[in-house]
């Protein structure tokens, strides 16, 4: 039997898109309807492998992903990152005009990377919120919605049979979406690798945070990420999220790694994997 793919589904969403690009002849796709689905499923080994968003460069990190990955019963690995660009469309049944719509709908990243052209386009229409981008386009096809249009990508449109009501909707053109490939096993690439990691600080220590990035500037080791999240343990305590370039097989990266677990209440390593574009 073949492996499985799981991503945040259901068909035409921008996730399915990523996962094509990674798809091999001998892995399935499968969609679900939620990161956290798509997370547990591979954790609790029902499926192989998944497909989830990161972050996006216009809103920022996709919290649900970073907040699953960094708890301590994760036993998920990065193993690639994809780029996907966003291209949004407002898609809605044939024959319907922009006069008819009364309410739209969409993931919530693309509601609020389109807002400029809804408050300008239709500022009385109403919004609502669903799972995914695919998610909306479905639902005016199978339940037939003429006064509804949905935010969406070309895919969906494809998919579902819609029409372009608009095209090229969002406040910002240049956007691109990084999806990350997971699965139980580590894997070290042979080159141009990235190393993801997120830590916690030891608690009430002036300059801890300082220590820890010292370790990788002396080493010039190039940092491209840090993000921090609330730990969801106590008021006013974070960890950070951090990508760097390089592999723990290169010493200078391991001896940097080591040392900052040492300083660290709390280490994960997340993955060192290739992005592909």
């Amino acid at each position: 039997m073949p492996d499985k793919l799981a991503y945040l589904g259901p068909e035409g969403t921008y996730s399915h898109q990523a996962a094509e690009k990674y798809k091999t002849p001998n892995l399935e796709l499968v969609p679900l309807s939620t990161i956290t689905k798509v997370i547990d499923s591979i954790n609790s080994g029902y499926y192989q492998y998944g497909v989830v968003p990161i972050e996006n460069m216009i809103e920022g990190s996709v919290t649900t992903t970073l907040d699953k990955l960094a708890r301590k019963n994760n036993k998920l690995y990065i193993i690639e990152e994809i780029d996907i660009p966003i291209k949004h469309q407002l898609l809605a049944l044939k024959g319907v005009k922009k006069s008819d719509v009364r309410v739209i709908f969409s993931h919530q990243q693309a509601l609020e990377q389109c807002q400029g052209f809804l408050e300008k386009e239709f500022p009385n229409v109403k919004i609502i919120e669903v799972k995914s981008t695919a998610e909306a386009a479905r639902r005016i096809k199978e339940k037939h919605l003429s006064d509804r249009a949905a935010i969406g990508s070309r895919g969906a449109k494809k998919t579902y049979n819609l029409e372009f009501l608009c095209e090229h909707i969002a406040d910002y053109k240049n956007n691109f979406t990084r999806f990350v490939v997971l699965t139980k096993e580590l894997r070290y690439p042979i080159d141009k690798s990235l190393t993801s990691f997120v830590f916690s600080c030891r608690k009430d220590k002036p300059g801890s945070l300082f220590n820890i990035l010292r370790f990788l500037a002396e080493a010039k080791i190039n940092m491209t990420k840090i993000e921090s999240r609330p730990s969801k343990t106590v008021l006013g305590d974070y960890i950070f999220f951090i990508d760097i370039d390089g592999s723990p097989k290169q010493t200078k990266v391991q001896k940097a790694l080591d040392n900052i677990q040492k300083q660290s209440d709390f280490f994960k390593l997340l993955g060192v994997y290739q992005r592909r574009k």
